[in-house]
C-alpha cells in the first residue's frame, strides 16, 4: 500500500494508468535504484516545465538545484570552457543557441537540464539545474 502511495501524478502521466488501478506487480518490480532515478527525472523535468512556462530559472535554481557550485547563484556558471565538465554535460551546453532550453539529461552527477546564456567563441555563460539520484 505505501508504495502505491508514493506515485506522483507525473507517474500517472508516464504509466498511464490511475495509481489506484496499478497491481502489485508494477510496483514490486521496480528496484528502489529505479524509483530513485524515475522520481528524479520526473522532478527535473517538472522543473523544465515550469521554465518553459515562464517562471524564473534563477529563482528555480536557488531553491531546488542539488549543485552545490552553481545554485547559490541561481544555477549560473560564467566563462566556462571546454574541458571544465564532464563530457555529457558539454555536449549539451556547446549545441545550445543563446536562450535555448535544453532537454533534461544525464550524468554521473544524476539529471541536468541547461540554459545557455551567451557564447563567447569556445566559452559559454550558463544556468544549469541538477536534481541528483538520492
Amino acid at each position: 500500500m505505501i508504495a502505491i502511495l508514493s506515485f506522483t501524478q507525473s507517474s500517472y502521466c508516464q504509466i498511464g494508468k490511475n495509481p489506484a488501478e496499478l497491481d502489485s506487480s508494477s510496483i514490486e518490480g521496480m528496484s528502489d535504484s529505479e524509483r530513485s532515478k524515475k522520481e528524479a527525472r520526473n522532478k527535473i523535468e517538472s522543473y523544465r516545465q515550469r521554465v518553459l512556462k515562464g517562471e524564473s530559472m534563477s529563482a528555480l535554481a536557488k531553491l531546488y538545484s542539488d549543485d552545490p557550485g552553481s545554485a547559490k547563484e541561481g544555477g549560473c556558471y560564467r566563462d566556462i570552457g571546454r574541458g571544465v565538465f564532464v563530457p555529457e554535460f558539454e555536449e549539451v551546453a556547446f549545441k545550445l543557441k543563446p536562450g535555448e532550453i535544453s532537454e533534461v539529461f544525464e550524468t554521473q552527477y544524476g539529471f541536468h537540464f541547461i540554459q545557455l546564456i551567451e557564447r563567447k567563441g569556445d566559452v559559454v555563460d550558463l544556468r544549469h539545474m541538477l536534481v541528483k539520484i538520492k
